[in-house]
């Protein structure tokens, strides 16, 4: 199955991957279902590409979602 583009915001991305830079510099505690809802595709593409990218799942992420909280 070939990816889809998504939009965000009037910019059309290659992919959900691309897409989830821009959602969470805006929205950085959004969770994999917010994520879902914005751009139109399942919670489970999301946490693909989340999990790809190296980014920790909302609950453990700081307001930084590239930087793991420290309070574990």
């Amino acid at each position: 199955m070939r990816p889809r583009p998504v939009t965000y915001e009037g910019t059309v991305y290659l992919t959900t991957g691309w897409a989830l830079g821009d959602v969470l510099r805006l929205e950085p505690l959004a969770s994999d279902q917010r994520i879902a809802e914005l751009l139109d595709v399942t919670p489970q593409q999301v946490c693909y590409w989340r999990r790809k990218a190296g980014i920790p799942p909302y609950k453990e992420r700081s307001p930084n979602p590239y930087i793991p909280r420290g309070d574990k």
